[in-house]
């Protein structure tokens, strides 16, 4: 029993110690972590002086060492019961002043035990057993003590009962209770029955048992986050039972063939026989273990084996719908789930859409572009489970709500991010199993080792794809630059009284946007602006179109409601109503009387530089874009222009586009520098503005055509 008591503190000392450096190097930000790793350093001075009492009975001040273990004891408990208090994670923390006072009892006492002899007189050895003297301060210390830990378990029990998140229960059911459990063990049997009833057999064991019991619920829960299953608890314990059988057998006829002294070996010293059980322990586990566990894991490298199938099959698929129809069905099947869809990021709406679903439907699959969730993938681009919401405090604290809503909204357990150049294209998502069994942590592996895959071929695919259209965008491009190279005019108006100036951003080729000037007389002059969204044939025979309708617009050229009227009638009977968005902005200047005439079909305003009051006026109109409804009352605007006035209509795109910082250009940009250079030619204004876009926006483009027009009155 002597030899076991060495043995089973020298190896409970090391796993302590090294759970302590990996959980604070894993996390030391986080709380739980820091308080686990204190009570596991006051954990390791009991074991560990318990080492040093049975490994060196004679070198050794006995006293002195078992009085450090009844202070690192209380110490122990101590921090059991605060661990109660700060689990599970709430918003509300306990204060480090009221942990502080809950520890004070246990150092006094511990002081108390260390440096008086009021608690323990001497500790020493007879005929093998180890006897220690008690005095009247003992059963003081034994009752608080007992009582730190009852109130850690008590409480542990209590949130167990009264908490609501699954997450929290699952993990104080490993962890905490458990722990909690065996360490109420370890006091019974190092404590109550050495006191009460002289027994000593099981000082040493009863802790170093739950030594290992709390560092196996550590790693499962605490540090790896992996919440388990009964079934999977079941597998696991069977497992490592039959690992530890096949490692601890080969130790034990060691200490067997030691006892009974084959070959002399009594003489070599314990604890030099105990460091060549470490060692034998080492060796064993890096050698047995693997083996054992492949054999309970079959049902895991199988599902490998189907998976690298898998893989193999997709590798040469480039259609993005099949792939994904591929891959969410492949999962769907093989993890036997309620539910699994793909969200695919989708330009025209800036969201990410559902694009193919299997099983339940989901209730509000879309995600916006800006949402919390896509940010948060963009930053850290790995696998999300409902258990790392709320256990990687670090990672979720800003997100966590977002992320809550939309797992219990749609009935899913599991995200796994998809990106295409760095950049988040697509989330597969995964609902529970028809079973309701947990995903166990080789699951999640598998799980993570596929979506890398799928993300490489889905990138492959979607670059495939962008080839193809970037051929077929050309041959496009090329016919409907032909159609439009008669539709825009090719040089400004020059005319007494008016000046312009003009600029043309195509977002690709040759651009679609259509601005024009008509001229019915000497008296006036109308210009027309428009914005045609999407590119190729289609679009470009819409300027064809409005270019057609709008020259013979003349006779009209003077009012700005028969014009837009007309155009919107004509490009509704194209459509059906049913067109692509078109919007527009005419305008015409009386130059005899100076007086400016306007209509606004969805089009930005026109922003007018008064030079009497020094500051810019928005002339609007507020009709919807052309097209859409025949019968809509367009209204006119009228007001007056003074010598020097400027007048500027722009595309939207001009002061919406973003630079690769995500930067606008903005309207207040624009107006500065029409107001600096306000004595400079419109079409050296128009210079200026075009140079500082293109700057501003870098290797960026804009995010459709952009059309500048500007007037100034001399």
């Amino acid at each position: 029993m002597i030899t076991l008591s060495l043995i089973g503190s020298l190896l409970s000392s090391f796993m302590l110690l090294f759970t302590i450096f990996y959980g604070l190097y894993k996390n030391y930000h986080d709380r739980v972590l820091r308080y686990y790793s204190y009570f596991g350093l006051c954990a390791f001075g009991i074991l560990f002086t318990m080492f040093l009492t049975y490994a060196f009975p004679n070198d050794l001040d006995l006293t002195l060492v078992n009085k450090i273990t009844q202070a690192s004891t209380v110490l122990t408990f101590s921090a059991l019961f605060v661990l109660s208090l700060i689990f599970p994670k709430t918003e509300k923390q306990v204060p480090f002043l009221i942990i502080a006072l809950i520890l004070v009892p246990a150092y006094i006492i511990a002081y108390i035990a260390v440096f008086t002899d009021m608690n323990i007189t001497a500790a020493y050895f007879k005929d093998g057993k180890l006897v220690r003297e008690f005095r009247f301060f003992y059963t003081v210390y034994l009752s608080v003590a007992f009582g730190y830990i009852l109130l850690g378990v008590l409480n542990f029990i209590r949130k167990y009962i009264t908490t609501k998140v699954e997450l929290y229960r699952k993990q104080m059911r490993f962890v905490f209770i458990g722990t909690g459990v065996a360490m109420t063990f370890a006091a019974v049997f190092s404590i109550i029955m050495p006191r009460f009833f002289g027994y000593v057999d099981l000082y040493v064991l009863g802790p170093s048992l739950a030594t290992f019991i709390g560092v196996s619920s550590l790693f499962y829960a605490v540090i790896s986050y992996q919440m388990m299953d009964i079934r999977s608890a079941i597998h696991k314990t069977t497992m490592y039972t039959v690992i530890s059988t096949a490692i601890f057998l080969p130790m034990f006829a060691l200490v067997y063939i030691y006892d009974i002294n084959i070959l002399g070996l009594k003489t070599i010293p314990l604890y030099i026989i105990a460091f060549i059980i470490v060692v034998m322990f080492m060796a064993l586990s890096q050698y047995i273990q693997p083996i054992i566990d492949k054999a309970f894991k079959r049902k895991h490298y199988e599902l490998q084996e189907y998976l690298d199938t898998f893989v193999k099959e997709i590798s040469a698929i480039r259609d993005i719908d099949e792939l994904i129809k591929k891959t969410v069905s492949t999962i769907h099947n093989t993890f036997y789930l309620k539910s699994t869809y793909f969200l695919m990021y989708n330009n025209e709406v800036r969201s990410y859409q559902l694009e193919y679903s299997m099983g339940e439907s989901p209730v509000s699959p879309s995600i916006n572009r800006l949402s919390p969730i896509v940010r948060w993938f963009n930053r850290n681009q790995r696998i999300v489970t409902f258990d790392n919401i709320y256990m990687d405090e670090a990672s979720f604290t800003d997100v966590r709500d977002e992320f809550i809503q939309y797992f219990t909204t749609n009935n899913i357990v599991i995200m796994i991010p998809i990106y295409h150049r760095r950049v988040l294209t697509g989330i597969l998502c995964l609902g529970e199993k028809d079973s309701l069994a947990a995903y166990k942590p080789d699951e999640i592996e598998l799980l993570s080792f596929l979506s890398n895959e799928t993300n490489i071929n889905l990138s492959h695919a979607i670059t495939y794809q962008e080839a193809k259209k970037e051929q077929m965008l050309q041959r496009t491009i090329t016919i409907s630059s032909e159609l439009l190279a008669k539709a825009v005019p090719g040089t400004l108006p020059n005319i007494a009284g008016i000046k312009y100036g003009a600029f043309y951003i195509p977002r690709q080729g040759g651009g679609i946007d259509y601005f024009d000037f008509i001229r019915p007389g000497l008296q006036g002059i109308g210009t027309i602006a428009t914005d045609i969204a999407g590119i190729g044939m289609q679009s470009a025979l819409y300027s064809v179109i409005l270019r057609s309708s709008f020259h013979t617009s003349l006779t009209d050229a003077h009012s700005s409601y028969n014009v837009i009227q007309k155009l919107n009638r004509v490009i509704h009977n194209y459509s059906r109503g049913k067109g692509i968005l078109i919007t527009a902005y005419y305008y015409y200047i009386d130059i005899r009387n100076m007086r400016l005439i306007y209509t606004n079909a969805g089009f930005p305003p026109m922003e007018l530089y008064r030079v009497e009051k020094s500051d810019f006026s928005s002339l609007d109109t507020e009709g919807i874009p052309l097209g859409y409804d025949p019968t809509f009352n367009y209204g006119m605007g009228r007001t007056n222009i003074l010598r020097g006035d400027i007048g500027i209509l722009y595309s939207k795109a001009l002061i919406t586009s973003k630079n690769s910082r995500g930067e606008q250009f903005t309207l207040d940009h624009v107006r500065t520098i029409i107001k600096e250079y306000r004595m400079k030619m419109p079409s050296d204004i128009a210079t200026i503005i075009q140079d500082e876009f293109k700057a501003f926006m870098g290797i960026s483009s804009p995010e459709s055509d952009i059309v500048v027009i500007i007037f100034k009155s001399y």
